[in-house]
């Protein structure tokens, strides 16, 4: 499964709003911190499981799973297309007609009404391109991942070099990503 995802439009955190939670009043480091914005984000989707702000996203697939198809990166906004390369290369659409999708859970998941077709080539044969993220503003994401990435914002820029889980935790933000994250059994 391998899976390729747009950036962003825009962050769930403005310029404005993380240089505010900074206390910071001039333009020096504008650049830097909308960079941190973006690393927080990164950073904050990958601990969660979840797509912020809405993005395209095409995943592709060697063969079709047994039963449902869960979607990563919820939530899940559509499914645009679902194609089917033979084994010249060609794409082709699988029928909108034959599947059913459920973008209320999370994951959203595809359910397969008719028989799909077999692709016809063994590598990233099936294409499925979908929306995913809770909408196209920051006002659209939950208020708790705003916050929490104000803190992570706060804290790599005060603790240049932390990374990962270890900024989540020193930051503050783990308690307000908790309720939201994705765990994954193994």
């Amino acid at each position: 499964m391998n899976l390729i995802e747009d950036m962003p439009e825009t962050e769930p955190v403005t310029l404005d709003d993380a240089k505010a939670h900074l206390r910071i009043t001039h333009d020096a480091n504008d650049e830097a911190i909308a960079a941190l914005v973006r690393a927080a984000r990164q950073i904050c989707e990958e601990y969660t499981g979840l797509a912020l702000i809405t993005r395209d996203c095409r995943l592709y697939l060697d063969q079709w799973p047994k039963h449902t198809l869960s979607l990563p990166k919820p939530p899940l906004v559509n499914v645009a297309a679902i194609n089917v390369y033979d084994a010249d290369g060609n794409a082709v659409e699988f029928s909108p007609a034959s599947y059913t999708v459920d973008a209320v859970g999370r994951p959203g998941r595809i359910g397969m009404t008719g028989t799909p077709p077999w692709p016809g080539q063994a590598l990233n044969g099936i294409e499925i391109e979908f929306s995913a993220g809770f909408g196209d503003s920051p006002d659209d994401v939950p208020p708790s991942l705003r916050e929490g990435i104000k803190r992570l914002v706060a804290h790599l820029y005060m603790n240049r070099g932390d990374t990962g889980e270890t900024a989540i935790r020193n930051s503050g933000a783990a308690p307000l990503f908790a309720a939201h994250r994705r765990l994954r059994l193994s």
